[in-house]
């Protein structure tokens, strides 16, 4: 429980500087880094990459996936790079389509 919340804590600030400033952010949670990346197009498409390098279940891959506000969860693709470069050794890629009007109102939210 207490390392769940954890995990959304860290994925909704990662969304939220990522959003803010379309950087790619990252932390490390047990041994794994977590980095996510949102690029938005001026009310178009909101394209967001998010990248695990380390060893982690299938259920956690799937458990952080569905944290992002605003992206269909059947949606999410495995990826071969990150915007601007390319993948890294051992790291797993993966992308979706995020809703603008829902980053926006995750945008509105308190952190």
């Amino acid at each position: 429980m207490r390392a769940e919340r954890a995990l959304r804590a860290a994925v909704r600030r990662l969304v939220r500087e990522a959003l803010l400033d379309g950087q790619e952010h990252a932390v490390m949670l047990d041994g794994a880094a977590l980095g996510i990346q949102v690029l938005a197009d001026q009310g178009h498409e909101t394209y967001v990459a998010i990248r695990i390098i380390g060893s982690v279940p299938r259920r956690l891959v799937a458990t952080i996936l569905s944290l992002v506000p605003g992206c269909q969860a059947d949606a999410w693709m495995s990826d071969y790079a990150m915007p601007q470069r390319a993948v890294a050794p051992e790291e797993q890629i993966w992308s979706n389509i995020m809703d603008p009007a829902e980053a926006a109102k995750f945008l509105d939210q308190q952190p």
